[in-house]
């Protein structure tokens, strides 16, 4: 059976090892009443990061980039420009939300949270314990509200910098063959930004 090659960026999967599976869900300021949130659209999926002023923002956002990942973004709530009261699986970017209001977004940040997601190439079982990188990590769609994020599978590598960790591959019919995109990838975020070790920041920012 062909793969069913759909992008959604990062999904919560389970906790590495016996753990119950809490995903690790923490609730983070996007905007603030008095600091204006990111400009930019932040899809359900999407690697994010924290910022300095305490709020989170899509990956790569600042510090030239070098910012550890805090989790995957799962959703947010905020006031739109009518007043009204809305979750969404996107945040739509601060010019969407109602002035001198809170957003807040909820992220699943547990450092051993494991995730799927998407192959952009055929990906055989010999990149399991590799690293990876993103293909995407911040377009998406407002149509479904997910990311467009996939893993890059010609970046799989030793290189322990890269931001994926691929641990396996989901044992499903609809998504097991290595010869076709659209595996669906375990895989385990290397540069946790609650991981204190070679590739994350324990110092906080």
């Amino acid at each position: 059976m062909a793969n069913i090659n759909a992008s959604f960026g990062l999904r919560p999967y389970r906790m590495l090892g016996s753990g119950a599976n809490t995903n690790g869900d923490i609730v983070f300021n996007i905007q603030t009443a008095a600091t204006a949130g990111s400009s930019s659209v932040i899809y359900q999926g999407t690697p994010v990061i924290p910022l300095a002023n305490g709020m989170i923002d899509v990956v790569g956002a600042a510090a030239g980039g070098t910012v550890p990942i805090l989790g995957a973004f799962l959703g947010c709530n905020y006031i739109d420009l009518t007043g009204k009261p809305r979750w969404s699986p996107y945040y739509p970017g601060t010019a969407a939300i109602y002035a001198n209001t809170i957003a807040t977004g909820t992220v699943s940040a547990n450092p051993d949270q494991t995730f799927l997601i998407n192959c952009d190439a055929a990906a055989a079982d010999s990149l399991v314990h590799a690293n990876a990188n993103f293909a995407t990590a911040t377009t998406g769609s407002t149509t479904t509200g997910l990311s467009a994020g996939k893993l890059a599978v010609s970046t799989a590598t030793t290189t322990n910098t890269l931001n994926l960790r691929i641990l396996g591959f989901e044992d499903t019919p609809a998504n097991s063959d290595a010869a076709a995109a659209g595996r669906l990838a375990i895989v385990l975020l290397n540069n946790h930004f609650y991981r204190y070790n070679a590739n994350g920041t324990g110092a906080g920012i």
